[in-house]
């Protein structure tokens, strides 16, 4: 068997033969060279195995797995990570892209910073066509579009404790997709297991409808971490269609997503606890968006709400007008760590 690489580059695919080679092409295409390219596709009923099967003929970096049973996204998502033979990691979803320097910066940061567990960036984002007969132009990976939004606000490259980490994924500075992150891939084997399931009040299988597991799962690998860096260049291009099952939740249930993702928050900060003095400050902000936006949820499902203490929805707003980067453009890595001094122990 050859040498172990430093990274792995973990590709998820189910019926993802339009956008997959694109994808691999963007990783083939990195800076940096001490990786493999490892690719699970679980049931596809299109071209997809033939696509991938046509890139592993031609690269040895490239190892393919396949499955005539789906599973599910979190346990194909699994699969490759105890696969993965690489120091570090990171999920590559099929129809998004990296940036060239992508591995080279942030395996570049965990090395300079060798007690980190992961380091992230922010990243550009577009829509693809809706038609799967529409020709998709390849992206420019050497010269992003103006046209390009950016994911996130920008940031500054910023040196950060895991809890501000965790708090500015909640306040949305930073990115909630695990790819716009390079992890410890012994310690992600850990982590990624304690959020395949999220037991909820609300009956949400996070399994099959993953909408929040993401930022649990960062959350706990940031404190854990203790410190890390977050870049704030985009490294990673984020793509998806307007017909993507993210995008129908979010136009035919907008609270459903957003409490699924509260929720994810309040449960893996709950578990965390240990791992910061400064925890149960965020622990008693995410409870309190909990009861906020479970009183849309379920004015939606004409029911009672669960949780919808006035006081703690009270909470949540202010929380939201002051911090969040969605109403307050002046919240920033900084602004975190300001607010965690001031209301937290440690």
């Amino acid at each position: 068997m050859p040498p172990s690489p430093l990274v792995s580059l973990l590709i998820p695919t189910h019926n993802n033969a339009r956008t997959v080679g694109e994808s691999i092409e963007s990783c083939l295409r990195q800076t940096f060279a001490d990786l493999e390219i490892l690719i699970y596709d679980e049931a596809s009923r299109d071209s997809t195995r033939e696509v991938i099967g046509g890139y592993a003929g031609r690269d040895p970096r490239i190892r393919v797995m396949t499955s005539d049973a789906n599973s599910g996204p979190l346990r194909a998502w699994r699969k490759l990570l105890h696969e993965a033979r690489g120091r570090y990691c990171t999920f590559v979803w099929s129809d998004d892209l990296l940036l060239p320097r992508y591995v080279e910066m942030l395996a570049g940061v965990l090395q300079q910073h060798p007690k980190d567990l992961l380091a992230g960036c922010n990243a550009y984002r577009y829509y693809l066509p809706d038609d799967p007969g529409v020709h998709i132009e390849p992206a420019n990976l050497d010269h992003p579009s103006p046209g390009w939004e950016l994911l996130n606000a920008p940031y500054p490259t910023s040196r950060l404790r895991g809890d501000a980490y965790a708090l500015g994924i909640f306040a949305k500075i930073f990115p909630v997709t695990q790819m716009c992150s390079l992890f410890d891939t012994a310690t992600a084997r850990e982590v990624f297991d304690h959020y395949i399931d999220i037991e909820n009040p609300y009956g949400f299988d996070y399994s099959r409808a993953a909408y929040g597991n993401d930022v649990a799962y960062l959350s706990e690998f940031g404190l854990r971490s203790g410190e890390l860096t977050q870049v704030g260049e985009p490294l990673v291009v984020a793509r998806s269609t307007p017909g993507s099952l993210t995008e129908r939740l979010i136009h035919t249930n907008r609270w459903q997503y957003w409490l699924q993702y509260t929720y994810a928050f309040y449960a893996g900060w709950s578990r965390c606890r240990h791992l910061s003095p400064r925890t149960g400050a965020m622990i008693r902000e995410a409870e309190a968006r909990v009861h906020f936006c479970d009183v849309f949820y379920s004015l939606k499902r004409r029911r009672w709400p669960r949780a919808g203490n006035p006081f703690k929805i009270a909470r949540a707003v202010w929380f939201i007008a002051r911090h969040d980067r969605h109403v307050n453009k002046k919240a920033s890595p900084a602004t975190m760590e300001a607010w965690l001094q001031a209301h937290a122990r440690g």
